[in-house]
């Protein structure tokens, strides 16, 4: 049997653009997937934020269909655990005044409720920020929200399956082969055959075109984040403090997660610490503790890490690599707020029905280059 279309990665970008193949009429389309489970690796890992502070063109287009394709799942299988509308705070010195100024006016020109608060505004909202200095601002974004990158994915891939999707799981791809009729996708001893095949491995990406003769230019760095029991419980949105670059994401009524931990060196996705570091764990502890005294009870659960695919401008890789395979990674630590909409995209673009020539995986030389932090407020970094 030759399928039309093997996606490789089971993330939510693969399975965004498992499900958008459906939708476009494919029949025949296999979803590929190395791990027992949708989304358990990166996408799980991640912090699932959601939010409107992106400047970049391109960034506010792919989060605001990201947006509407959580809002869709949720509404289809309501599943409280797919979103949660926290709204997100996002403190700052007083030097960045005019920076947060600017995108609380930007997010308003589009519509979006966007309030700078001073430290008395944020004590009379969430008072247990007790510990923030006093000259802090905060930009207070309230249509913000938290996802759960897994049970979006499985929502994706159920809708999808009933649509005539086929699924692999457990089935680690070796290699791609390519030959003038199709593209074969060797899993073991097996050989797969795709008229056309959409890779959304992840970090991964790059391993997998590597080893079939394609260079990729993505680095993968590695992301912690912590989970910390609130015996006490605790009242608090989204927290993004900036100096640090310290988030928080509520998790339950006594569960808090906590991440900075970013290490910009490259990892091997086959071959990375997937458990916080020492360091990690004591200097997040700290970097709570300053923020609101219900961390002095607080006891860390577990920690972990993941790993984000740096590119060197910073921008996406999707697009053609050779002539009927295709590639949608590149991450850049913000892949699960954007990443509905880039599955989606890498789908259309391997069926000619959209075109990105600016996000081209081959557009840059080869060679090394500096890992670099990809959400950030400022426009250059």
């Amino acid at each position: 049997m030759k399928y039309e279309l093997i996606i490789i990665g089971a993330g939510v970008w693969g399975t965004s653009a498992a499900l958008a193949a459906m939708r476009s009429g494919l029949t025949s389309v296999l979803l590929v997937e190395a791990n027992a489970g949708v989304a358990s690796e990166s996408s799980a890992k991640a912090g699932g934020i959601v939010t409107d502070l992106v400047w970049h063109p391109e960034d506010v287009d792919w989060v605001q269909r990201s947006r509407q394709l959580y809002q869709e799942a949720y509404e289809r299988t309501r599943d409280r655990s797919i979103l949660q509308r926290y709204g997100m705070l996002t403190l700052a010195e007083p030097s960045r005044r005019d920076l947060l100024q600017k995108r609380a006016n930007g997010l308003e020109d589009r519509g979006i409720v966007a309030e700078l608060w001073d430290i008395t505004a944020i004590h009379k909202e969430f008072p247990e920020l007790d510990r923030v200095d006093p000259e802090t601002l905060g930009l207070w974004t309230p249509g913000d929200f938290h996802v759960n990158p897994t049970a979006y994915a499985e929502s994706a891939v159920a809708e999808a399956k009933n649509q005539g999707l086929s699924v692999r799981l457990g089935s680690r791809v070796d290699r791609l082969d390519l030959n003038s009729s199709s593209v074969s996708v060797q899993i073991g001893n097996e050989s797969l055959q795709a008229e056309k095949v959409l890779v959304t491995a992840g970090t991964w990406s790059a391993k997998l075109l590597g080893q079939s003769g394609f260079h990729l230019p993505m680095r993968p760095y590695r992301v912690q984040l912590s989970s910390l029991d609130f015996p006490q419980g605790y009242h608090l949105p989204m927290v993004w403090e900036l100096k640090t670059d310290v988030y928080l994401v509520p998790d339950g009524p006594h569960n808090l997660l906590a991440g900075d931990g970013t290490r910009l060196f490259e990892h091997d996705p086959d071959d990375y610490q997937t458990t916080g570091d020492d360091e990690f764990e004591s200097t997040i502890a700290a970097q709570v503790i300053n923020l609101t005294s219900k961390a002095d009870a607080a006891g860390l659960r577990t920690s972990w890490a993941g790993l984000a695919g740096s590119t060197p401008d910073r921008r996406p890789l999707i697009g053609q690599v050779a002539k009927r395979l295709f590639v949608a990674c590149g991450d850049q630590g913000f892949g699960v707020m954007r990443g509905p909409a880039l599955g989606e995209l890498g789908l259309k673009v391997a069926l000619g029905e959209a075109e990105v020539p600016h996000l081209n995986p081959l557009r840059h030389p080869g060679g090394d280059f500096p890992i670099r932090p990809g959400f950030t407020l400022e426009e250059e970094l």
